[in-house]
């Protein structure tokens, strides 16, 4: 019997801390750090086609390809492509864990190949492992695809919530390409820092000093937002996102704080879930 839908719920992931780790083969690229999974995320949904259908989006036309669907996708996400949510890898996982359901191939394998489409395209190195597994604060202990890097989990409040602001855009491939010097002396350092003291409060330490010295978070902008880092435990910037991490009962008067100094923001709940698969309302996991 042909299957009515496919909704695929996928996780967004802002990375705070990472080191770029260049193998002999896409699966093995990656990178090691840290960052926070968090949700709402990017909703898919799937309906099999007879004929093929582009897209005109890198991400989901190399899945499609590569898992040799013909499908109809549709999704919808709380933000837009190049900011820093790590959406690229959100787009390419979504649609390649939709199609392997339609192709009936396992989903790990279907994660790899997004992996890979996110590594030859530039756009990413650890989200796609980050939004498969989930993990609220993720460690990223050893680099590669889903199956082939180890990821961790750092405990944090569970009352934490993650408010941003967008502050422009700025291409993953560019990042990496201008900071490839500076990721892999820093990345070391903060790294082995984070992996020697796993805590919240290294966390949140180390992700700010690591955006400061990066040169993501500027003197400009923390005095701009100074006025509100006392309703947040610590904040920092990921290409061009600020991430606020702060606690429920500190959301109100952290987004009237960031609203007075100009900022529209977002807000997000940590996500210990990895990716949602589901078929005619029964949940796959």
């Amino acid at each position: 019997m042909p299957l009515a839908m496919i909704i695929i719920d996928v996780p967004l992931h802002i990375t705070s801390i990472w080191l770029p780790i260049y193998g002999n083969d896409p699966v093995n690229t990656g990178s090691l750090g840290c960052g926070i999974v968090i949700r709402p995320g990017v909703r898919f949904m799937f309906k099999p086609t007879a004929s093929p259908t582009r897209y005109g989006i890198d991400h989901v036309d190399l899945a499609l390809r590569e898992l040799g669907v013909n499908a109809e996708v549709n999704y919808s996400s709380p933000v837009q492509l190049g900011v820093g949510y790590g959406m690229s890898a959100a787009l390419a996982l979504g649609t390649a864990l939709g199609a392997a359901v339609i192709a009936r191939k396992p989903l790990i394998k279907a994660a790899q190949v997004a992996h890979v489409i996110e590594v030859r395209l530039g756009t990413g190195l650890g989200d796609v492992i980050a939004e498969y597994y989930g993990g609220g604060i993720e460690l990223r202990l050893r680099a590669g695809a889903p199956g082939i890097g180890i990821i961790d989990r750092i405990p944090y409040p569970r009352d934490l919530a993650i408010v941003t602001a967008d502050l422009g855009r700025y291409s993953t491939s560019d990042m990496l390409r201008e900071l490839r010097d500076k990721l892999a002396t820093l990345g070391s350092k903060y790294v082995n820092e984070l992996i020697s003291e796993p805590t919240y409060e290294k966390f949140t330490e180390l992700s700010t000093a690591f955006s400061r010295e990066v040169g993501f978070l500027t003197r400009d902008l923390e005095d701009r937002v100074k006025p509100c880092a006392r309703y947040a435990d610590a904040y920092y910037v990921k290409k061009r996102v600020l991430v606020f991490l702060t606690r429920r009962d500190e959301v109100e008067a952290l987004i009237n704080c960031l609203r007075t100094v100009g900022y529209e923001v977002r807000v997000f709940e940590p996500s210990n879930e990895g990716v949602r698969v589901m078929i005619n309302k029964d949940v796959f996991k």
